[in-house]
């Protein structure tokens, strides 16, 4: 998804969220109150962030990037 398409859905009211591993495991967002990518939780395995995004990802306005 590109960045204009991103500020649309945001603007929608969804937020979205993005795993990574560099330099840690970590989940990061775009939302509402910043259109840049902030991370919104770090994690000590991969397996924790793993269940941690898939308990986001029920939540009923939250999007995968």
């Amino acid at each position: 998804m590109d960045q204009a398409s991103q500020v649309k859905v945001i603007n929608a009211g969804f937020t979205i969220l993005r795993c990574d591993d560099q330099p840690t495991s970590r989940i990061k967002f775009k939302g509402k109150d910043n259109h840049e990518w902030r991370t919104l939780e770090k994690f000590e395995t991969k397996a924790a962030r793993d269940r941690a995004f898939k308990n986001f990802m029920e939540m009923s306005f939250t999007i995968n990037d």
